[in-house]
C-alpha cells in the first residue's frame, strides 16, 4: 500500500512558515525582528531549507524523507520523530548530505545527538569490509565561519 500523495514545502516555503510564525528569538541579547531575515541565523537557515528543497527530487527521497507513523504521510526527515535505530540511520546520512553541499559541521544540525550511533557504526565495521571513500571536511563551518 503507498502512503498518501503529501506535498511537501519547499525551501522558500519554510522560510515564508518562518516569517508567519514570528517566533520571539533573542540574538546577541537584541530582538530579532525575522528569523528568517536574520544574517546570524542565515547558515542554519539555509541548510534546514536545503533539506526541504531535496525531499521532493526522487534521487534524495528515500534519506530526506521518512513515512510518519501517526499520519502516513510522507513528511520531512528532519522534523521526523525516529522510532527505529533505521530512522536515525536515515537522519544521519541526511544530515551528512546537508554538511556536504553546505559545508555547514554537522552538529549544528544535530547538536550532537548523532555522534555516538555514527561511532557505534563505524566500530561495528569488521575489518574485512572494504575501505569506504571518506569525504574530509574543515573544522571551520564555511556559511558561518565560526569554528566547530
Amino acid at each position: 500500500m503507498n502512503p498518501p500523495a503529501t506535498t511537501l514545502m519547499s525551501g522558500d516555503d519554510y522560510r515564508e512558515s518562518l516569517r508567519r510564525y514570528q517566533p520571539r528569538v533573542f540574538l546577541d541579547g537584541q530582538l530579532v525582528a525575522s528569523v528568517a531575515d536574520e544574517r546570524g541565523f542565515g547558515p542554519g537557515i539555509n541548510a534546514i531549507a536545503l533539506t526541504y528543497d531535496y525531499a521532493p527530487k526522487p534521487e534524495y527521497a528515500p534519506v530526506m524523507t521518512a513515512l510518519q507513523h501517526s499520519s502516513g504521510k510522507r513528511v520531512n526527515r528532519l522534523t521526523h520523530i525516529n522510532t527505529s535505530s533505521g530512522d536515525l540511520l536515515n537522519k544521519l546520512e541526511a544530515v551528512r548530505l546537508v554538511c556536504q553541499e553546505t559545508g555547514c559541521a554537522q552538529r549544528y544540525l544535530t547538536h550532537g545527538a548523532l555522534t555516538p550511533l555514527a561511532r557505534w557504526r563505524r566500530a561495528s565495521t569488521t575489518p574485512a569490509a572494504p575501505p569506504r571513500t571518506r569525504r574530509v571536511f574543515s573544522t571551520t563551518c564555511t556559511g558561518c565561519r565560526t569554528r566547530t
